[in-house]
């Protein structure tokens, strides 16, 4: 603890902002995201976007793995839910986005607690193979139009000028599209920031480190598990809403298993069990993405297969050197420069 802070009561000891350098960093970093459309150029806005989209998905697939402590391997399958259903919603019934983005959001999570129901008997991997099942078959059914009447055709467009709900309050410019998708995720990372100090959070990492001695103490394990798909799903399946917002066109390419992997890369790397892991890891690895791809394009277009390769490697060093992500390395020279020059 530094020098000349503590706590008088649990109430700030449980605080989202409990440090005198945490309260300051908030109050200078807070207008940053409001000025970045002001600042950076159109490209950057839009990958940005993309980072904010990603962050609240991956959220989702924290909740279900990072606290609860379930592997869930169809991730693209519940971001194509909720964004078919939200495009679909908005395209033909004009509902508006936040409308789009809830019911996708439920729809995803009914779905997530229906794939999950095999944990009343199985966990690990055998779950695992459970969600992977949900993944190959949403991407039959898209791809082959499969039952079209329901997710209205493989691929869709949104419109052009959509509204928050109904025709009010039009989204017709990046700019917008930005602010929108800022506010969606600063909710989704308050209510992930909170529910890790909720009995419902310490529920889950109980149930997490030990199912068995989870189930003596008296929780009833099956029920939060489903629990944890429910919310998590939900999360996952607003952000399909909203990548189908960003991109304005969907297709099941978008939608592979290698999105899912690309989000466990980004989960792993960043620090599994944090919100700010998350943060890290999804910016980390979609700027050095970006990069890697315009390098590769620029010096070997034949070489592209070489990216995935990298983060490969990287994947393996990291959690050779740190396994608990960058985010739990970073605390450690933390604590080093606070114990600096001395070594208690």
């Amino acid at each position: 603890m530094p020098c000349g802070e503590y706590f008088t009561s649990y109430a700030d000891r449980m605080g989202l902002v409990r440090w005198r350098i945490e309260r300051v960093a908030f109050v200078l970093g807070l207008p940053i995201p409001f000025l970045i459309p002001f600042v950076l150029g159109g490209g950057m806005v839009s990958m940005i976007t993309r980072i904010y989209i990603f962050i609240i998905a991956i959220l989702g697939l924290h909740v279900i793995l990072g606290y609860a402590g379930e592997i869930v391997l169809a991730q693209g399958a519940f971001m194509a839910i909720g964004a078919y259903t939200s495009t679909r919603l908005v395209a033909e019934a004009g509902v508006g986005i936040i409308p789009g983005m809830l019911v996708g959001g439920l729809l995803t999570a009914f779905v997530a607690v229906l794939f999950g129901l095999p944990s009343w008997r199985v966990k690990g991997f055998y779950i695992a193979i459970s969600t992977l099942a949900l993944q190959f078959i949403a991407l039959w059914f898209l791809q082959n139009n499969q039952l079209a009447f329901i997710h209205g055709g493989s691929q869709q467009n949104l419109p052009r000028d959509v509204g928050l709900i109904g025709e009010y309050v039009i989204i017709n410019s990046p700019t917008e599209q930005y602010f929108f998708i800022l506010a969606a995720l600063a909710v989704f990372a308050l209510v992930t920031f909170n529910l890790s100090r909720t009995g419902i959070g310490r529920m889950f990492r109980g149930i997490h480190e030990n199912d068995l001695s989870s189930a003596v103490l008296g929780i009833n394990v099956f029920r939060n598990k489903l629990l944890a798909y429910a919310i998590g799903g939900f999360m996952i399946g607003a952000a399909g809403a909203l990548y189908s917002l960003y991109i304005g066109f969907i297709s099941p390419g978008y939608f592979t298993i290698e999105l899912t992997l690309e989000h466990y890369v980004m989960l792993l790397l960043g620090g599994m069990g944090r919100v700010w892991g998350v943060v890290l890891g999804v910016s980390i690895v979609t700027i050095v993405e970006e990069e890697i791809r315009n390098f590769l394009v620029a010096y070997a277009s034949d070489a592209t297969a070489l990216e995935p390769v990298f983060f490969g490697i990287l994947i393996i060093v990291v959690l050779a050197v740190e396994p608990k992500g960058l985010l739990a390395g970073l605390g450690q020279i933390k604590d080093y420069l606070r114990k600096w020059p001395y070594a208690y």
